[in-house]
């Protein structure tokens, strides 16, 4: 019986020190090895979202919202406020993190982490905090837009196959099978045909086909800005096609 208990208080021993071992090398039990490195990649895409809050010059609550949920990884737990001046907004953003971390034996181990990081947008200064606890819940139901991404050339061959006439270029345009949120503008005017496609504020393609042939053009980030051009058939009737700010 004392061998039996001997043997007991020996196995006890030995495991336990290979559970201080096994915390030594990995801290946080909870954590996976690679945990700082996936925290460091959803920083980084936190930072393009951040980035992309100033390119647009955004400060309405649903408009950071919208863009943060567009970048890809990304996603709204939570938004409160109402304007970057007034109230000041606070986003809850949870992000896919991939992260890498080498073993004791030299081997690669890496895999995904959800990161959450809390944005705190004026009305005096901004914050940031990283890697704080995630919240439980849903996250908002912010709608992904829609692309333009390689329509360019497929809209300026169907254009050009349908002349200037505007039946056969909104037919033209229909044959597309565009995404149904792509909003279609199409006019006509002095023999020529306007075409406007929209999939967001900044992604706007124009056309515009006269006897002389078909065009395309993209207006400029800028040009697309609130209150700026419209992105609209009219636009690519006018005089202002084609034309980028000096």
């Amino acid at each position: 019986m004392r061998r039996r208990n001997l043997l007991a208080v020996g196995a006890v021993v030995v495991v336990g020190a290979g559970l201080l071992a096994a915390r030594l090398w990995w801290p946080d039990a909870a954590a996976t090895p690679y945990r700082d490195s996936a925290v460091d990649d959803a920083a980084e895409k936190v930072d393009r979202v951040q980035t992309r809050f100033t390119y647009d010059h955004l400060y309405r609550a649903d408009d950071y919202a919208h863009t943060a949920a567009q970048q890809p990884d990304v996603t709204v737990l939570s938004v409160t406020g109402e304007t970057h001046w007034q109230t000041g907004v606070t986003l809850v953003l949870r992000v896919t993190g991939h992260g890498q971390a080498v073993a004791r034996d030299g081997s690669v181990v890496e895999g995904d982490e959800q990161i959450c990081f809390r944005l705190r947008l004026g009305p005096e200064r901004d914050r940031r905090d990283d890697d704080i606890a995630c919240p439980a819940g849903d996250p908002l139901p912010v709608s992904r837009d829609p692309s333009l991404g390689g329509v360019d050339d497929r809209l300026k061959r169907a254009l050009a196959s349908a002349g200037p006439d505007e039946s056969a270029v909104r037919s033209a345009v229909a044959g597309l099978g565009l995404d149904p949120a792509v909003g279609q503008d199409v006019a006509a005017r002095q023999g020529m045909v306007g075409v406007a496609l929209r999939a967001s504020q900044y992604d706007c393609l124009l056309g515009r086909v006269t006897p002389k042939g078909a065009e395309i053009w993209r207006p400029s980030h800028t040009q697309l800005a609130p209150g700026e051009l419209p992105c609209s058939a009219e636009t690519a009737l006018s005089s202002l096609f084609g034309k980028y700010p000096h």
